[in-house]
């Protein structure tokens, strides 16, 4: 029996605009269990967005980076200097460009897709850069290497007091596999990437919000769900 969902929000919950679908929100608010929302986005976007679903306080913020426990208790569990200092090394390089939602962010630099991923995360490590250099297909992410999605959802956990295994791990990028090889269930909605695809239990034919629905249902069809 699952007893917690780590949900995506962007493509996920939202359309390919970021939007949030109606659908998406209707089927979070049918469920008994908790729902812990794991982004990349920053703390203030994702307590707006947990307020407006009427989700916890306990979510996963800038893929890892920040977790929150309740509305009071906030850790921070990466090093914002390690991806200042790569920003700047990089931008010799590659012509990086931040979002203006980097004022918000603790721990990690969200850029712009205007530029070569692959050659950017050679660089960083042929430079000795501490880092890890994502695309989450909405952004790109320079982030602290030691933390990720599925070290902030071993915190959340543990702090719920919940088995990893209890929880069913949704999403749909590559951003979302280190807390897919933990959760004791797996599915992507059917916009998600290939390496997400190939790591889930279950892939729906829906995409988007939709698709989330799809999978909600699927679940709840097959007794995993209250």
């Amino acid at each position: 029996m699952i007893r917690a969902l780590a949900v995506d929000i962007d493509g996920t919950l939202t359309d390919e605009n970021r939007v949030l679908c109606p659908i998406s929100v209707k089927a979070v608010r049918s469920l008994k269990i908790p729902v812990v929302l794991v982004t990349g986005n920053t703390h203030c976007f994702t307590r707006a967005v947990s307020v407006l679903l009427g989700t916890p306080r306990i979510f996963i913020a800038e893929n890892g980076g920040v977790v929150s426990h309740s509305e009071k208790e906030m850790e921070i569990l990466a090093d914002l200097a390690l991806c200042q200092t790569a920003f700047h090394e990089l931008s010799k390089a590659f012509p990086l460009e931040a979002y203006e939602s980097s004022r918000y962010r603790f721990t990690d630099i969200a850029l712009k897709r205007n530029f070569d991923v692959v050659a950017a995360s050679r660089y960083a490590e042929e430079h000795g850069l501490n880092v890890e250099i994502i695309d989450t297909v909405f952004a790109v992410h320079i982030k602290d290497k030691r933390v990720n999605k599925g070290t902030g959802l071993r915190r959340i956990a543990e702090r719920m007091g919940l088995d990893l295994l209890e929880f069913a791990a949704i999403g749909d990028s590559g951003s979302d596999m280190p807390m897919f090889e933990i959760a004791g269930f797996r599915a992507s909605v059917g916009n998600s990437t290939p390496e997400l695809v190939a790591a889930s239990d279950y892939v729906a034919k829906a995409k988007y919000g939709e698709g989330f629905l799809e999978i909600v249902e699927h679940m709840k069809e097959n007794g995993m769900l209250q």
